[in-house]
């Protein structure tokens, strides 16, 4: 893609099992991985145990500068969930999260039979909840432990919109004192109350 202005376009890449590692490199805001994310070496080996997880390294003019992963909803075969999102601190607040997002819905639009795409979010993320309903994801059901919100965005393919599927817990996974699922039973909810990170629901590990 040529760049326009100056301007520098996302480039969304794969990163293969053999390359996970290169996340763990990212300039993360260590306040936000402890209350939000998941230490990056756990990010990757979840990755590297799921085997329907991928996922996208998010490059700017060649530099790695954050990630998102995508997996099967394993109890519904139409949805499909967008897990950990993370930005490097540098590039946070620069309007990369929605411009993800974007790259988000067309990559799993374009996967036969996925009519919808999924993420959990807390009640009290306004601002992550503005840029997900401009992205067209609306509220869907709510987890009634711990109140987080599931957000969906319809895939467009006509169908009804059906019951959202109960979230299931897969092993590797605990849940905290407050009921929020985590990779490791510690506080925190699953998203950062700024784009710059993310947690989507885990439990499709095998």
């Amino acid at each position: 893609m040529s760049s326009f202005r100056g301007y520098s376009p996302l480039v969304y890449r794969r990163i293969g099992r053999a390359d996970l590692a290169r996340v763990e490199l990212l300039d993360l805001d260590p306040e936000q991985v402890e209350r939000y994310l998941d230490p990056l070496s756990e990010i990757v080996a979840a990755v590297r145990k799921g085997p329907a997880h991928s996922l996208i390294g998010v490059e700017l003019a060649g530099e790695l500068i954050g990630f998102y992963v995508v997996h099967p909803d394993r109890r519904d075969a139409a949805c499909w969930w967008l897990g950990w999102l993370a930005l490097s601190r540098a590039h946070q607040g620069s309007g990369h999260g929605g411009a993800i997002l974007v790259a988000v819905r067309e990559r799993l639009s374009r996967i036969p039979g996925c009519r919808r795409i999924r993420l959990l979010v807390v009640a009290e993320n306004h601002g992550a909840r503005r840029l997900y309903a401009r992205h067209g994801f609306r509220l869907v059901d709510i987890r009634p432990r711990t109140g987080d919100l599931v957000l969906e965005h319809d895939c467009g393919d006509g169908r009804p919109e059906g019951q959202v599927t109960p979230l299931s817990l897969g092993r590797g996974f605990a849940s905290d004192a407050s009921g929020h699922l985590r990779l490791r039973p510690k506080a925190g909810p699953h998203a950062a109350w700024v784009i710059g990170v993310e947690r989507g629901p885990p439990g499709l590990a095998p």
